[in-house]
Order: structure tokens, then sequence, then C-alpha cells
């Protein structure tokens, strides 16, 4: 059997693996569940591992609202969308990958690049790195 990217890549985020994330997400902002006092929105498509039913209980048990985008509508997830558009744009279609092992190499490089030091317009031209550092420290209510 042969193994493309899509066959690594795409089993990667089960309902199981989905679910830690969101937890480990959660915990890592609020301690605990989010509070009963935030009204927090996950967004996410119609994907099996989140429309499961152990990933819609775990997002239940820590207070998380899930929000189903359309089927066919990138406009429902413009984030991601833009995302992977810029991740192909900017990388995968300038390269040619020898190896599977080439292709992880170059995502996880463009993915440290993406939040460290690429410079977003929507961030007023910083990093979400150096973004962060300037809200984190901010005492406004909105950033």
């Amino acid at each position: 059997m042969t193994t493309t990217l899509r066959s690594i890549f795409s089993d990667r985020c089960r309902a199981r693996e989905a679910a830690e994330a969101l937890e480990r997400a959660v915990l890592s902002r609020f301690g605990e569940r989010v509070p009963y006092s935030h009204e927090l929105t996950l967004r996410v498509d119609r994907g099996t591992q989140f429309t499961a039913h152990s990933f819609r209980e775990a997002a239940r048990i820590l207070n998380v609202r899930l929000e189903y985008a359309g089927i066919q509508c990138p406009e429902d997830k413009p984030y991601i969308e833009s995302f992977f558009g810029s991740y192909k744009t900017e990388e995968l279609y300038r390269k040619e990958y020898k190896s599977l092992a080439e292709g992880r190499t170059g995502w996880e490089s463009y993915r440290a690049w993406y939040r460290n030091d690429r410079l977003h317009q929507a961030l007023w031209y910083k990093s979400p790195r150096d973004y962060a550092k300037i809200t984190c420290n901010s005492k406004l209510l909105v950033a």
C-alpha cells in the first residue's frame, strides 16, 4: 500500500484527538470548564471527528457550544480557509517534496514561521507571537 501525505495527515484528527485538543485549550485558558458566565462557541466543520458523540459530549462537559459550518460553505469558516490558502501559496505550491518526511518538516516549519515571524495585516503588521505579547500585557478589555 502506498503511503501518501493525505493518508497520514487526514488520519491525525479523530474524535478522541479533537476532544483532547479542545480540553487542553479550555484547561489552559480557564483552568477547568468554561465558566457559565462566559459564552464560548466553537465553529467546526461537519467532519466525523466533530459530529461524533464523544466530541459533542466533551464540548458539553467543558461548557463549549458547538456551531457547525454549512456544507460547501467556506465563508462559514474564513480563518482556517485563509490559513490553508496561505499555506498552499506560500509553502506547498513552491516546493517539491521528495518524501513524506520532507513534507512533514515543511508543514511544521511553515506553522512555526506563520505563528512566530509572519506579519499579519489584521494584527497591525505584527506576528501572532508579538501581537499576543502586546495584548497579554494590555489592560484593555477588547484587544
